[in-house]
């Protein structure tokens, strides 16, 4: 559906297509658009409550070695696995991230509801993190971890992104999670 939106969006802008016609296209009913999505805009975002599953979840809090004291030391590993789980659980590939970034060209007002939705996953993932480390839920090590492990999925999906590219979004993740230890080691 969100492939659909898009698309529709990219080629009309937001008002020249419906919630119904987009419902009549895909196969499904009104009701079932509003279980997942709250408004037209969301769809073509392509952001819904259930971001992440809860086996994901469960993974990443279980990942935590038992007996640590204080913060984890495979917290941003682990938050990678829990970014390459995501990444494989929506499975958005390069045209779709096209066909995201054309809608947004025609409809510029996409952008802030994109961000918001953003900020939302930060605070949620925040929330997450501080969770599993026992930590406050306003915690500012929980939140720069999440900020500065969101710059290497900001950079490693740019990278995915990029026509032509034949990495895989895992190795691409990796290779740059590798890198600010390597920087934040040599800091130490």
């Amino acid at each position: 559906m969100t492939t659909l939106a898009r698309r529709l969006t990219a080629e009309r802008g937001l008002s020249g297509f419906t919630v119904e016609e987009l419902c009549e296209q895909v196969g499904i009913s009104r009701r079932t658009f509003f279980n997942y999505f709250d408004t037209k805009e969301q769809a073509v975002i392509g952001q819904h409550e259930d971001w992440l599953d809860g086996p994901t979840v469960e993974a990443f809090l279980a990942a935590r070695p038992a007996g640590t004291v204080g913060l984890s030391p495979t917290l941003m590993s682990d938050l990678a696995d829990l970014a390459i789980a995501h990444m494989h659980l929506v499975g958005v590939t390069t045209d779709e991230a096209r066909e995201f970034i054309a809608a947004v060209d025609r409809e510029p007002q996409l952008l802030r509801a994109f961000i918001n939705a953003n900020a939302e996953q930060e605070r949620r993932l925040t929330e997450l993190v501080a969770r599993r480390e026992g930590l406050p839920a306003t915690d500012p090590v929980a939140h720069t971890a999440v900020v500065l492990f969101g710059g290497l999925v900001r950079r490693s999906a740019d990278q995915f992104f990029t026509p032509g590219n034949a990495q895989p979004f895992d190795g691409l993740l990796r290779r740059h999670l590798a890198a600010a230890e390597a920087i934040f080691a040599a800091a130490r």
